[in-house]
């Protein structure tokens, strides 16, 4: 099993980060050292640069997440984003991958398990310290911890060894697309799951009325597109917890109506659609 540390870098120097005690540290002239918290992540986010966890999601938000991916509403995303993973690696051999915005690492543990435990490192980094220490917890209460290692990091300048690894996923999360030019490997791929010009559109409704249609986010350049892919299935949310859940894991919970929010707080149950669209892509020569 491959150990996900051993791909990790400095995020000062650039140098390979070594394990030793509780601590990490790199091989650099000033040895910079970075401890270990006790649910297993690591901060990764350069002093200095401690700001950029506000990117990432609040306490609140991670906590309707978790609450709202235990029950399995979102599996389809992790299992297709695993799937076009394994399609895209190839078969046999050792899988190194990323998931850059990981938020609360539910999706980086599922798809590790679904790549395989055994055969595959994984690294979750995410913004918000919050997310990377929930994503460690998730990691150990499945099993996983062997094979994943959730860092607070920036992913625009992500702590990872040039040319380190397979996959890159960006997953509902800004697209860091020139650091995952340089972190994949050659013949690796980043694969965008992105909202659909459906995704929750009955929620969206009950918000805003006439909502704009969403969907065609902009791929980053240096990359050509290898597969597309729509994933599109509906939920029966049966209870106002579950609404809830799924209304504060998402942007529209922060700019939306005082109207909308109250219309949709309202209902006991709700059907709503659910659309990914999948990209994969690969580098470009040059």
């Amino acid at each position: 099993m491959p150990d996900p540390i051993t791909y990790l870098a400095c995020p000062l120097c650039g140098a390979p980060l070594l394990r030793k005690a509780g601590s990490l540290y790199c091989g650099g002239a000033r040895r910079h050292c970075y401890d270990v918290a006790g649910s297993g992540y690591v901060n990764l986010l350069p002093p200095g640069k401690k700001n950029n966890a506000k990117a990432g999601d609040d306490r609140e938000m991670l906590r309707s997440r978790s609450r709202f991916l235990a029950d399995g509403w979102y599996d389809p995303i992790s299992e297709t984003a695993a799937r076009l993973g394994a399609l895209t690696a190839g078969a046999g051999g050792e899988i190194v991958f990323a998931d850059a915005g990981c938020g609360e690492g539910y999706h980086t543990c599922r798809i590790a398990r679904l790549l395989g435990a055994e055969a595959c490192a994984g690294i979750g980094i995410d913004a918000a310290k919050s997310g990377a220490a929930a994503g460690a917890k998730l990691a150990w209460a499945m099993g996983l911890a062997p094979c994943l290692q959730f860092v607070a990091g920036n992913i625009f300048a992500m702590p990872l060894a040039d040319r380190s690894v397979d996959l890159v996923y960006s997953i509902f999360a800004p697209i860091a697309g020139e650091e995952a030019r340089r972190i994949l490997k050659k013949g690796g791929a980043l694969i965008v799951a992105s909202a659909g010009k459906a995704h929750l559109w009955e929620m969206r409704c009950l918000l805003y009325g006439t909502p704009r249609v969403g969907g065609g986010v902009q791929m980053p350049p240096g990359f050509s597109t290898v597969k597309k892919e729509t994933l599109s299935y509906e939920m029966h949310l049966p209870d106002q917890r579950t609404v809830a859940s799924l209304f504060a894991m998402t942007p529209f919970f922060y700019r939306c109506p005082r109207e909308g929010r109250e219309r949709l707080l309202a209902q006991e149950q709700l059907a709503v659609r659910v659309e990914v669209d999948f990209t994969v892509l690969v580098r470009s020569h040059g």
